[in-house]
Parts: structure tokens; C-alpha cells; sequence
């Protein structure tokens, strides 16, 4: 019986996720990180055993011309640390040979695991035409190894999968902080204008960390924040406690008439901006020193006095500037009703913004998109990596009670001024 090279295997396993045969993933793997690490570990074991081919002169089970001795003699592993995870690949070992035989596709990786990165982030970019995608391994590797039919099986998958998570059902997230932030992308092609990317992360009620929606929002307008919220609430998404969030105009009046019962926490680091900027250059340090000992206040109430006695001593002399912290000032210090411990990571939008920043990094090198679904696919891929390292918050018994006080507190009090 013949012994199956290591990228055969590698395509039975890619079929099984894309649903010929069946196949398992690590667990706790998400599906498209998943299939996008076998596909790169199938394209570069592919170019090495090609490499061993080239080398000996000769296929698997075939004999050389014997211009060139040796033969194969197993496989020894080699991992690489990538942003699909580790892909392990299997190097021929060859015996009987004049020299040592190294595969090219392992020394470059082993010095430059950018090029994988690269290859493995544009999968999802260009992997959405069956040319872009053996394109794609040409720029990356020097040749293209991937078949037509594979090739169609992969940009399916990837359609399907980004699909099914932007559309899947959110009634069983019990959502306590929502973070909401824009960033902006060339979506298009043929246009300069650059998109408004709206995306949303929640903290659970259990701690946990979760990436919730990505779409198109031009200009982070009210429609187009609207449009973005109320398609997580039709997917069922309950009521958050708290919403974080910069002071865009559209986005705070499409949070009021989204969930008009939730807590909304305005970022202190987008609000200390905008009153810096109405400050002369000479008194922004020290406005900057006496903001902060309003935003770090030990209680709501200590904060809303701190601020309001601020506001009355400079309104004379700096009214813009106290006119930009009047107007939210109490939704500013909203966090320090909440539980001590969740302080740090609730009162500013930093963590999505940070990982909209990292989005960024990455698709800086792409410098138009060819379609909106190959943005929003990349930037979907870029934050599902980056969601594996994501760092969820410690619920005590008693940080759950509090926030149940709240929730039970704020219900009746936004209904009553409703009717």
C-alpha cells in the first residue's frame, strides 16, 4: 500500500470543511480561520514536495533517470508561527543525494513569516475570484499549484462563511457594554472617496469578549448608523446596558432611538480631545490635568460637582471649551455607576479603536479594494485573528448584582419619560 504524501491528506482535510467529507477543527477554532490555515499549510506543502520533486528528478514511486541518486526517506515536521495560527509542514527528507537538499519555501518563511501573513490575509481579499486567488500565490511564492475546481470550492467557502457570521443570530448574547466605532476604507473601486466601516464589540455577561457586526456606514451618518444598529436588533440582540462611544452626532442620535433605556458612556479620550482643541496652546496642559480629576472621580456624583464647578470658574474666559464639557457632561462620567473593577476597560472606546487601528495596519498595503465584500471580508478576518487574544472582564457576584440594580433602575425611569 502507498503512503500518502502529507498534502494529499491536506486536500482531504479542505474538502471535509468544504463539506465533501467530514473533518474536525481544534476546538474553540473559528471555521474560517480554520480552513484558511489548512489552505496555506496545503499551498505551501505543495511548493515544498513540488521543490523535492524538481530535486530527486522524479516523482513519488517513480524511477530517475539516474542523472540525480537519492531517495525519499519520510518527513520531518517544521512549524511556523503565522497569523492563521502555527502551520506545521512536513519537509521531505531525501537520503543518498550528492548535497543536502532545503527547500526554498521553508528558509524564506523560517526569516520572513510576512510573506505568509500576507498570503494568508489575502485569501480573504482576493480569494474571492478563482484568478485572484492562484494570482495571489504567484505574487507570493513564485508559482501556482492550485487547481480551478479547488480554487472555486475556496472563494464559496469564504463568501459563505463571512455571510453566515454577519447575518447569524444574536438573541443569545447577554450583551452588558457595547463598543461602537467607525473606521474609513477605499471599499470601491474606480472612486478616491473613502467608507465609513461601522463595527461593534460587546462585553457579556459572562466576561467574555465578543466581535458582533461589521458593515458599510457612509460618512457614519444617522441612516447609516440607524441601518447598522437596527440590523442587530432584528437579529435579536437584547438591550445593552451600556453603550461606549465617540460623540459622532449620527451615532449618538441613532443609539437614543435604538435603545432609549440603555446607559450611554461618551469616550473620554475623543472628549478631552475636542476640548483641547478650543483651548489656547498654553492652557491645554493645564485644562488637560483638571478635566482628568473630573473624569477620574470616585463617584457619579463627585465627578458631575468637580465638573460643573469647572465649567462655572473658566465659562468666562474659555466658553467654547466649557460649552464642548457642559453639554455631556454627566454621559462622560456615566461608567462610574458601574462596578469598580470594569472601570478602566468601560469609560473610553480605546480597545475597538485599537482594534480597528490594527485593521488598518493590515490593509494599509492594499491601497483600493476591488469590491465592498473583499473590505469587509479582510477587515472580518483581521479582528476574528485578532479576537483569540482578546482579553474579556472578571464578573464578581457582586459586579453582576450591581448591574442588575441598574438594569432593574434604568427600565422604568426611561419608560415613564417616554409615555
Amino acid at each position: 500500500m502507498k503512503r500518502v504524501p502529507p498534502s494529499v491528506r491536506l486536500r482531504e482535510e479542505i474538502e471535509g470543511l468544504l463539506g465533501h467529507t467530514e473533518t474536525s477543527r481544534a476546538p474553540g477554532e473559528p471555521p474560517m480561520m480554520g480552513f484558511v490555515g489548512r489552505l496555506a499549510r496545503y499551498m505551501l506543502q505543495v511548493a515544498i514536495e513540488a521543490e523535492a520533486t524538481a530535486f530527486l528528478g522524479r516523482g513519488h514511486y517513480r524511477r530517475g533517470d539516474r542523472q540525480r541518486v537519492g531517495w525519499r526517506n519520510g518527513y520531518e515536521p517544521k512549524h511556523v508561527q503565522t497569523e492563521a495560527g502555527a502551520l506545521e509542514l512536513a519537509v521531505p527528507q531525501l537520503r543518498g543525494t550528492d548535497e543536502a537538499f532545503r527547500p526554498t519555501v521553508v528558509d524564506r518563511l523560517r526569516t520572513r513569516t510576512a510573506d505568509l501573513e500576507t498570503l494568508v490575509r489575502g485569501m480573504y481579499v482576493r480569494g474571492l475570484s478563482t484568478q485572484d486567488v492562484s494570482a495571489l500565490y504567484h505574487d507570493t511564492f513564485g508559482a501556482s499549484r492550485l487547481s480551478k475546481s479547488t480554487v472555486s470550492r475556496v472563494t464559496q467557502q469564504l463568501n459563505q462563511e463571512f455571510e453566515t457570521w454577519r447575518r447569524r443570530d444574536l438573541s443569545e448574547l447577554p450583551v452588558v457594554y457595547l463598543f461602537l466605532d467607525g473606521q474609513y476604507h477605499a471599499a470601491r473601486r474606480g472612486s478616491d472617496e473613502k467608507e465609513g466601516v461601522l463595527s461593534a464589540y460587546a462585553l457579556l455577561e459572562d466576561g467574555r469578549p465578543i466581535l458582533l457586526h461589521l458593515d458599510l456606514g457612509p460618512r457614519e451618518s444617522y441612516d447609516a448608523w440607524l441601518t447598522f444598529l437596527q440590523d442587530l436588533v432584528a437579529r435579536g440582540l437584547r438591550d445593552p446596558l451600556l453603550v461606549v462611544m465617540d460623540g459622532a452626532p449620527g451615532l449618538v442620535k441613532a443609539v437614543k432611538r435604538a435603545w432609549p433605556r440603555a446607559y450611554r458612556q461618551r469616550c473620554q479620550v475623543h472628549k478631552m480631545r475636542n476640548i483641547l482643541a478650543k483651548l489656547p496652546r498654553l492652557m491645554q496642559a493645564k485644562m488637560k490635568g483638571l478635566v482628568r480629576q473630573i473624569f477620574l472621580a470616585p463617584t457619579y456624583a463627585a465627578a458631575v460637582k468637580r465638573g460643573r464647578d469647572l465649567i462655572a470658574k473658566f465659562k468666562d474666559r474659555y466658553p467654547a471649551a466649557m460649552e464642548c464639557l457642559e453639554r455631556d457632561l454627566e454621559e462622560c462620567v456615566t461608567y462610574l455607576r458601574f462596578p469598580e473593577a470594569h472601570h478602566q476597560r468601560i469609560r473610553t472606546t480605546n480597545r475597538l479603536e485599537r482594534l480597528n487601528g490594527e485593521s488598518r495596519r493590515r490593509t494599509k498595503v492594499i491601497p483600493r479594494f476591488p469590491t465592498e465584500r473583499s473590505c469587509l471580508s479582510l477587515l472580518y478576518a483581521s479582528l476574528i485573528t485578532a479576537s483569540r487574544h482578546w482579553r474579556g472582564i472578571h464578573m464578581a457576584v457582586r459586579d453582576l448584582k450591581q448591574l442588575q440594580q441598574l438594569r432593574a433602575a434604568v427600565a422604568p425611569a426611561k419608560e415613564d419619560a417616554a409615555a
